[in-house]
């Protein structure tokens, strides 16, 4: 891998493989947490923009040549790739650099996506059941924090209120190769960093990006929230605030989810639903952000079950981790964990990605060298995370009640 950074403060990776395909992606360290209160959703907005400049004609361009393109919105970042036949690489770095430094934004194409944004909002987060889950979650997990706003925005009403004006001034704002970071895996050519430096190398005025603090110094959550709602069967999930990404634990924390949290012969899948019938469907995940985030557990009641009866339940089952036999969860999901980490390096796209994101991360050492953090964990790593995380103080409990049964508290 070589990387260098150009005179206007973009960082650039370039990842040699042999593959006949090249990766470009551009990946810019701003997403919804930087957004104001009043432009909830602008990033996500902004994303879908990028590829409505006929002029560059992005998507149109590169597919007429074999390529694939894409984006995601994050609350800490956004990205944009396109994977191309290796002899196109020349052109998606042609194109990207025009959106980054001349990307014209129509007060048309703001009002097409607008209404396609707000579409989009009401199809995947009001119109199917649970949906809706981590709006509740984060705004009581991360009180005054920047975490609180979801990717997508706040309503689809708002969406549809920003201005233009507010849209160009947000990408004016931040989408400056300071705020930057490009990644070229696959097709490496002698003058790949020359022709780089000739598409990317202007300069342009940005503003300050607001600050993320970590969720560590929130006071903390809301407890408890209780949700009647058109619902198939009651629900219930717990969610608890876990560090930085950075922080030492989190390798730990994510070996002892896989752990508990599998569908099939998970620990929690065990405990409730195939030994008590309490659950039909139990998980956990962690939901990762840069300066803090979720570790959730997700559980479908049984008909007939209590939200009251499962909850002294699972509290038994978290509490007894500590007495099980944790061996297994270094035995059988670590390996599975490097096998994950091994395939992340596999394909071009991949490549890019895992170097995109721990660059945007502030750790690029972290693509160099994945697997010894999680080498490091012990027995007693796993105790000390299931005791400190799965902590009253820290959790959220959340009740979605069929309509027809009532909420209870």
């Amino acid at each position: 891998m070589n990387s260098f950074t150009l005179p206007n403060g973009l960082t650039v990776y370039l990842l040699p493989s042999d593959s006949p395909f090249t990766a470009v992606m551009l990946g810019y360290r701003v997403g919804a947490a930087h957004e104001k209160p009043s432009e909830a959703g602008m990033a996500h907005l902004l994303e879908h923009l990028l590829f409505e400049d006929d002029r560059i004609a992005y998507d149109s361009r590169l597919q007429a040549v074999g390529g694939s393109t894409n984006a995601y919105t994050g609350q800490d970042y956004t990205v944009y790739y396109a994977r191309v036949p290796r002899e196109a690489a020349m052109l998606a770095l042609e194109l990207e650099a025009e959106r980054l430094f001349r990307l014209s934004i129509s007060d048309e194409k703001v009002r097409i996506q607008q209404q396609v944004v707000a579409e989009e909002f009401r199809q995947r987060y009001l119109n199917p059941p649970y949906a809706d889950r981590l709006f509740h979650l984060s705004r009581a997990a991360f009180p005054d924090h920047p975490y609180q706003r979801m990717v997508i925005g706040e309503t689809p009403e708002q969406i549809l209120d920003f201005t233009p004006e507010q849209v160009r001034a947000f990408y004016a704002a931040y989408y400056a190769p300071q705020y930057s970071v490009l990644c070229v895996a696959g097709g490496i050519e002698p003058d790949t960093e020359t022709t780089i430096a000739k598409l990317y190398g202007e300069s342009r005025t940005s503003k300050p990006l607001p600050s993320i603090p970590s969720v560590e110094e929130l006071p903390s959550p809301t407890p408890f929230i209780s949700i009647e709602a058109e619902v198939p069967q009651t629900a219930v999930f717990w969610a608890f605030r876990i560090p930085p990404l950075e922080h030492e634990d989190i390798p730990a924390i994510d070996l002892l989810d896989d752990y508990i949290g599998d569908e099939t012969i998970g620990y929690l899948n065990r405990k409730i639903v195939q030994e008590k019938a309490l659950a039909s469907r139990i998980s956990s995940y962690v939901w990762q952000l840069h300066a803090g985030g979720l570790w959730l557990i997700e559980a479908y009641l049984t008909a007939g079950v209590s939200p009251e009866q499962y909850e002294a339940e699972l509290q038994r089952a978290l509490e007894a981790l500590i007495h099980e036999r944790l061996e297994d969860a270094l035995r059988l999901y670590r390996p599975q964990k490097y096998l994950s980490l091994h395939r992340e390096r596999e394909r071009v796209l991949d490549k890019a990605r895992a170097s995109v994101h721990a660059h945007l991360a502030g750790h690029p050492e972290w693509y160099e060298d994945p697997i010894t953090p999680y080498e490091k964990v012990s027995l007693s790593d796993l105790q000390r995370v299931a005791q400190t995380y799965f902590s009253s103080e820290r959790r959220v409990r959340l009740h979605y009640i069929p309509k027809s049964v009532g909420a209870t508290g």
